[in-house]
């Protein structure tokens, strides 16, 4: 969970962001109202974190989404 979702220079600046940090791919990625579901593994979590507290955005929440399949 991202702060700031609703303004579009944010989810702009997110996605410039995250496609320029090579980390992820951009088909990994989907934008939501309140952050981005990203597909990656446990192992880069800590190298996103550390990219968008760098430039500035405000995490309020890392979680994995629940699959009951699993």
């Amino acid at each position: 969970m991202i702060g700031g979702m609703e303004v579009p220079s944010i989810e702009n600046k997110l996605i410039d962001i995250i496609n320029e940090s090579n980390i992820i791919e951009p088909d990994d990625m989907v934008l939501k109202y309140n952050g981005i579901e990203l597909n990656i593994t446990i192992q880069q979590i800590p190298m996103v974190i550390e990219l968008l507290n760098k430039n500035n955005f405000s995490i309020y929440g890392v979680y994995q989404i629940y699959n009951p399949a699993k």
